[in-house]
């Protein structure tokens, strides 16, 4: 962006955005302007309540829907706090779908587009979110189900895993998909979550109370699972964590994980 846009972008954002003000004599960036938008939102961090006004703006249509954000320096000045409070803010944004990263450029305004509302897809990712899109609505992609993830996807489609994250980011503005910390992107809102540990866990159950594995047997370690089912050891160490936390199976020194007792129910 050259310098003469970025010095209008300030100057617009500066006139119609509230600002949060340093109070002397110690330095904090959490006292807004009286009657600002940002002081109705007193409670949490400072950097939530950015975000939730730039969220504001971006219903309001400013900047638009492919729009550019403002720069992180731009919004520094204009919000008066640290360039991280900014970033911090701008995480919650992308982790929300609202907005973008793109190489080189910035940050590029989702939206949240009213449902039904779709334009033609122009880039990768708006291509690969149709793609996707379409395999959820067909009922390929279940609700609660979990989505291959960034790499995989990446792989699928010949595309960066950055692109793929922007092909999610957007879906998930459309409240299509959702991430969960720690355990990927899912169909649906987080209540369906369902993960390939959780099929792995089911799986195990079933095979205990059919008897395949009596109480006392010494399951098969990570890595055999691993391979007989098709996932990583990180998806079977989850798998017999939940299993622990029923009871179902225990860690012995030397053994391994052995059966305990019989799934409830069974």
């Amino acid at each position: 962006m050259s310098p003469r846009r970025e010095r209008l972008r300030e100057e617009t954002w500066s006139r119609v955005t509230p600002q949060v003000l340093p109070c002397p004599p110690y330095p904090r960036d959490d006292v807004p302007r009286r009657g600002s938008a940002m002081s109705k939102a007193k409670d949490g961090p400072t950097y939530v309540r950015i975000a939730e006004d730039i969220r504001r703006r971006i219903r309001d249509g400013d900047p638009p829907a492919g729009g550019m954000m403002p720069s992180e320096a731009v919004l520094a000045r204009t919000y008066g706090v640290a360039r991280g409070t900014v970033r911090q803010a701008v995480a919650e944004l992308e982790r929300a779908g609202l907005v973008a990263s793109e190489a080189g450029r910035g940050r590029r305004v989702v939206g949240e587009a009213p449902a039904g509302d779709r334009r033609a897809a122009s880039t990768q990712y708006e291509t690969i979110a149709e793609a996707m899109r379409k395999r959820i609505e067909s009922g390929e992609l279940a609700a609660g189900q979990q989505l291959p993830g960034e790499a995989a996807t990446a792989v699928e489609y010949g595309v960066s895993k950055g692109t793929v994250r922007q092909a999610f980011q957007l879906l998930a503005s459309e409240q299509t998909i959702t991430s969960i910390h720690g355990r990927g992107w899912f169909v649906g809102g987080p209540a369906h979550a369902h993960t390939r540990a959780d099929d792995v866990a089911a799986a195990l159950r079933r095979e205990i109370a059919s008897g395949q594995f009596a109480i006392g047997a010494v399951l098969p370690g990570e890595t055999a699972l691993a391979q007989e089912r098709g996932v990583g050891r990180i998806t079977v160490r989850r798998a017999f964590a939940l299993l622990e936390a029923e009871g179902i199976v225990e860690k012995r020194a030397g053994k391994g994980r052995v059966v305990k007792t019989q799934p409830k129910g069974s």
